[in-house]
């Protein structure tokens, strides 16, 4: 299948996957958010333009946002997350630097790579999110613990969900 399909499709599904069905999604007492769609924004190529990232995570958080009538808190959040990528994408670089053929994937970079990558730029955007929904400075304590618990579930998660749904490479 030509690869430009499966980068899309990779990018889109997530984002579709939480509309229709996470987006009022909260587990733990509301302590854990599965943002879905944050998994999409993880996937998209390592060679993206940083332009294009921007737009992307504004209009995946748009969206989500036109879908839960949030008014700005997730493309807020997406959009800081978008600005983060570059930097961690640089703090994690091998010393070689990335290949052309790298995907922000376990299977391309590895379990290690993709879940440090995951956590970091998950703890910008939830530390965001939660930190603007708490609204008053005696909730942000809780909102610390709760944008540190939901990064570091949803992190679990996305490298469960890319190992469950990894191809296997069939020796010949």
């Amino acid at each position: 299948m030509n690869n430009q399909v499966l980068t899309y499709g990779r990018v889109l599904v997530p984002l579709v996957l939480h509309v229709l069905f996470f987006q009022y999604a909260a587990f733990a007492a509301g302590w854990w958010f599965v943002g879905l769609h944050l998994l999409g924004l993880l996937l998209m190529p390592l060679q993206s333009s940083p332009l294009l990232f921007l737009v992307v995570a504004a209009g995946f958080g748009s969206i989500v946002d036109a879908a839960t009538l949030e008014g700005g808190l997730f493309m807020s959040s997406a959009v800081l997350m978008a600005l983060a990528t570059p930097a961690v994408n640089r703090l994690l670089a091998p010393r070689e630097g990335y290949e052309v053929t790298d995907q922000p994937t376990v299977s391309s970079m590895g379990v290690q790579w993709f879940a440090i990558r995951c956590l970091l730029l998950l703890t910008v955007h939830h530390l965001w999110m939660f930190g603007l929904e708490a609204g008053r400075w005696d909730l942000f304590p809780r909102a610390i613990g709760k944008a540190l618990t939901s990064s570091t579930l949803s992190t679990g998660a996305f490298v469960l969900v890319l190992l469950l749904t990894r191809r296997q490479r069939s020796a010949r």
